[in-house]
């Protein structure tokens, strides 16, 4: 990636911040590894995430690029052309609209973007000066960004393009890089600099804002939403992973390659999260409990930089040196019954249901009832909201079945993981909808 910035080394004070030496280095077979050149030469893939229609879409940041690119989970590789020469595209998520929503770093001021899953592009200028670049979908149902170069604000941008401005009360020289909803309800983001004190925020949909120094890191860049609640986020020049409670506590962890230089960050369908290494040329995976181990990239150089989970349960991620779109299988997974969980089919499949409405988002609370089937509950344990159950279906049509009904018309993201292929199947009811069943027969072709 062409560098917006040059990163210089920063001193600051040791203080509250819990430091924990914990990491193991190994290295993935390279059967694991999957590489797909992008077709535009010197395109620089940037970053990635899951789309609506079960594929992958990336941005292309520098100039050779048309832009945006889409990729299917088979390595089919389609790429659109955004309208502003040059967009210098960074950030991109999937919107509660149904398509792809990215933020356009240059020109000043920038642009938000909005593509349709039939590669129709739309920009939306910033009216004030403005860098956009990490963006992610808010529990408002709006976009919210941050801006590299004025971490003074941060703005939303609602599916018709309105934008809004929140100041966050603070004038200095740091960057706004990453940013996520978390499962408080709330969008955290990741501020660094050289000088400027390095922080994690958190605003709420109001636009209330709340900052959390990290006094023994900086640069934090990319942020994720971890499976156990908490948010985690790469240090970019700390060679550090963090870890930050909702309630402000940070933890942080040191990646076992020297200047390795974390960059994008996402959680996994295996309880862990998986980062990128730039400078290390890695893949890392971190557990819950702060246990890292790395796996070196085929391609020498390859300068990865953004990470996302696939609808097939592999992490997908970009080369921007290398050009080239990656995919690591993370194998065979475990199914363990926990609160927020259910394990279908003799454990086959593990469920998981995330709901949203205007002002909070959640995970349901999982009950098993059979062997096959389950309920969640999202907001009291007497009030049902979702029932889920899984078939093996493979004697009648070669196919596991899944069902599911609702009683509810909160928006809800039903994810279903067949453990032994890694195959994951999303189920998403819009906000303000009535539940529609869910009677899919041909689930997953993935029997025995």
């Amino acid at each position: 990636m062409k560098s917006l910035f040059s990163i210089g080394p920063l001193r600051g004070p040791l203080s509250a911040c819990l430091f924990v030496l914990l990491g193991t280095m190994s290295e993935a077979p390279a059967q694991m590894f999957t590489e797909f050149p992008v077709p535009t030469s010197q395109a620089g893939p940037s970053m990635i995430t899951a789309g609506p229609d079960g594929n992958l879409w990336f941005t292309e940041f520098d100039t050779g690029g048309p832009g945006i690119g889409r990729i299917t989970t088979e390595g089919l590789i389609t790429e659109f052309t955004i309208p502003t020469r040059p967009p210098h595209p960074v950030g991109i998520t999937a919107g509660p609209d149904g398509n792809l929503w990215f933020a356009e770093s240059t020109p000043t001021p920038s642009r938000i973007g909005r593509v349709t899953t039939s590669g129709i592009v739309t920009e939306f200028p910033i009216a004030t000066r403005s860098s956009a670049y990490g963006i992610a979908t808010g529990p408002d149902g709006a976009l919210w960004f941050t801006d590299y170069f004025h971490t003074n604000k941060i703005r939303r941008i609602t599916t018709s393009g309105v934008i809004t401005e929140f100041p966050t009360g603070r004038e200095d020289t740091a960057h706004g890089v990453g940013i996520v909803a978390g499962r408080d309800g709330n969008l955290w983001f990741a501020v660094g600099a050289d000088t400027s004190p390095n922080r994690i925020g958190r605003v709420t949909p109001s636009g209330s804002f709340t900052e959390f120094p990290i006094p023994t890191g900086y640069w934090p860049w990319y942020i994720a939403a971890g499976p156990d609640g908490a948010l985690w986020f790469t240090e970019l020049e700390a060679n550090r992973i963090g870890r930050i409670t909702t309630a402000g506590e940070i933890t942080e962890f040191p990646v076992p390659t020297l200047g390795s230089q974390p960059w994008g960050i996402v959680a996994g369908l295996d309880e862990h999260l998986y980062f990128t290494e730039r400078a290390g040329n890695k893949i890392g995976r971190i557990t819950t409990s702060g246990t890292i181990t790395e796996f070196p990239i085929p391609t020498p150089r390859a300068g990865p930089e953004g990470i996302a989970l696939g609808p097939d349960g592999a992490i997908w991620f970009t080369e921007n040196s290398a050009n080239k779109i990656g995919r690591i299988s993370i194998g065979p997974l475990a199914c363990e019954s926990d609160a927020t969980t259910l394990c279908l089919n003799g454990g086959r499949f593990r469920v998981t249901a995330d709901w949203r409405t205007l002002t909070a988002s959640g995970t349901g609370i999982a009950v098993a009832l059979t062997s096959d089937s389950g309920y969640f509950w999202f907001f009291d344990a007497a009030n049902v909201e979702v029932l889920v159950k899984a078939l093996n279906g493979c004697g009648f049509n070669s196919r596991y079945w899944l069902f599911a009904a609702g009683l509810t018309d909160v928006e809800v993201t039903l994810r279903v993981t067949d453990t032994q292929t890694g195959a994951l199947k999303t189920y998403v009811n819009p906000r303000g909808t009535a539940f529609q069943p869910i009677q899919d027969t041909s689930a997953f072709a993935t029997c025995p």
